[in-house]
């Protein structure tokens, strides 16, 4: 007989290949160097995260792997990008001013 374990809608990190991960945790250590450890969590504008990953984005589709300043791939860029606004959406929603690149346009 089995114990009994509860796991059901908790996150499956099994299905996680974390070796991808690693440009991610390298763009985090370089900006521990630029910056300072965790400065990311302060949190800023989603809409200057966003123009950082889309710039990493659009150097990556102009078949650019590695990033010129870090020397890191433009992927693990992307991936702290994502992680950045991710974070900053769920505990600074003040910093959420996505709807307002909408509202300039209009």
């Amino acid at each position: 007989m089995q114990a009994d374990r509860y796991n059901n809608n908790k996150p499956k990190w099994s299905l996680i290949d974390f070796k991808s991960l690693e440009p991610l945790v390298r763009v985090l250590e370089y900006g521990c160097i630029k910056y300072e450890k965790n400065n990311w969590k302060k949190g800023l504008p989603a809409s200057e995260t966003m123009e950082s990953m889309v710039r990493h984005c659009f150097k990556l589709m102009g078949g650019e792997l590695t990033d010129s300043e870090s020397g890191i791939s433009h992927i693990g860029h992307i991936m702290a990008n994502a992680m950045f606004l991710e974070y900053t959406l769920q505990h600074y929603p003040h910093f959420n001013d996505l709807n307002l690149i909408e509202k300039k346009r209009s």
